[in-house]
């Protein structure tokens, strides 16, 4: 029997997916500061004012935990120069947890002196609901009235999505929503809409935009790169095309492109933390582990609860063997999940080179460095899977079986036990 493959395929779905919960709706208004004075009690009185209750939350509180209470706020104010935490932090981790949350409708940001860098970091983020706060009664008539009419239009029940600004976003974030296969009768139906919105007028950078994202859906990515290099040419500052540039870049592997646009718009604005983390993850598949470290870094000192860099440095820890050290980064981290399906990976195509005794020592590894929650029924597959091909059929059996204890439905595992059986003869009682 030595050297045969069994004929079942390894389980490549991601591990331990985290849980979705449904508590209650969190009915007060959020405010994201570490400011105690004045900036609180200004917005406290600007909500009360729409017989609205509001709620102080400290910048070094992670929002992950309890996202399915604060994102009912409607809408969530951030200070933006908060000091335990940026806003630009916050809001960065708001769209980590929900890649789909609109941003620019429900987020007002808070700012007293924005920089240069903080105005390119509004527009790369999609903020549009920004008020300048200064202690000065004058100027606090003018933000509390721009804060009203703010207030209000998050309140509002639907825009109309048909005409105009509202029509434009509502098409962009389509796109940034679908799946990634889409079928082609839904990308002809935005592509239609996108014509009709910008009709007979000279075409723009976000319908230059628009039509990229569709040539890339469609697999056209040489034409997608070319019409968002157009859209820069009619908007150097449209960071939208910016992104899909690098995005695609990075799908189609031409990571050294990718890296020398990313390091160009981090010249803008260093302080786009999930940037410095994507620098990090491409210097990581480029194997410059001592620069990936430093990026990786740099974003954990700009926020703490960046899961990205956690797991990236954990990466890193984990090809330098030091075992306790990833270990503990990944014990910070909320997106560990993520970190579980790539050691994964790694085992599974050790196993497919028939790298047996590396993939269980790789896999013995992962054991270790994973959290408790991480360890789930894909993992213990996967070795028993690796220990059948390597024809040690009682290993198998023990790992096959501890995947059944974590998931008795486990089909995989109970179809393998199954050849096993078939293959091997029956164990010994």
């Amino acid at each position: 029997m030595q050297g045969q493959v069994l004929g079942i395929l390894v389980d490549e779905s991601p591990m331990n997916e985290p849980s979705k919960i449904s508590p209650k709706a969190f009915e007060e208004i959020i405010l994201i500061t570490d400011e105690q004075t004045w900036v609180p009690q200004f917005i406290h009185k600007c909500v009360a004012g729409h017989k609205r209750t509001s709620v102080r939350l400290s910048s070094s509180v992670p929002l992950r935990p309890s996202w399915n209470r604060f994102k009912h706020s409607e809408p969530i104010i951030i200070h933006w120069e908060s000091k335990h935490r940026s806003g630009g932090a916050i809001v960065e981790e708001i769209l980590d947890i929900a890649p789909k949350f609109n941003v620019g409708e429900r987020i007002i940001i808070l700012t007293t002196n924005p920089t240069h860098e903080d105005v390119v970091y509004f527009s790369e983020l999609g903020i549009r609901r920004i008020i300048r706060l200064r202690a000065r009664e004058k100027d606090l008539e003018k933000a509390a009235l721009e804060f009203s009419q703010h207030f209000q239009a998050c309140q509002n029940a639907t825009p109309d999505t048909t005409r105009g600004e509202a029509a434009w976003r509502h098409i962009l974030q389509q796109l940034d929503s679908l799946p990634k296969n889409p079928d082609p009768e839904t990308l002809d139906s935005i592509q239609k809409a996108v014509d009709r919105l910008n009709g007979d007028s000279t075409p723009t950078a976000r319908y230059l935009d628009a039509h990229a994202h569709i040539a890339a859906y469609r697999g056209s990515h040489e034409k997608a790169v070319a019409l968002w290099q157009q859209a820069l040419d009619k908007n150097p500052n449209y960071f939208r095309a910016y992104q899909g540039i690098i995005g695609n870049y990075r799908a189609n592997g031409r990571l050294r492109e990718a890296l020398a646009l990313m390091q160009k718009m981090q010249e803008m604005n260093r302080s786009n933390i999930s940037r410095m983390v994507g620098i990090g993850e491409v210097l990581l598949e480029l194997e410059d582990d001592k620069k990936a470290e430093h990026y990786f870094r740099s974003a954990l000192e700009r926020d703490r609860f960046s899961s990205g860099a956690l797991n990236g440095l954990a990466e890193i820890k984990f090809r330098q063997g030091d075992l306790d050290e990833s270990r503990k980064l990944l014990s910070r981290s909320h997106l560990a999940y993520r970190a579980a399906a790539k050691l994964n990976n790694q085992g599974i195509e050790m196993v497919r080179k028939s790298q047996y005794e590396d993939a269980l020592k790789h896999y013995t590894k992962a054991q270790y460095v994973l959290p408790q929650q991480e360890k789930g029924p894909l993992l213990f597959y996967n070795i028993g899977l690796c220990y059948a091909r390597w024809s040690k059929p009682e290993m198998a059996r023990e790992f096959l079986k501890l995947a059944l204890i974590k998931e008795p439905n486990y089909k995989k595992a109970r179809q393998l036990l199954t050849q096993i059986d078939e293959r091997f003869g029956q164990p010994a009682a």
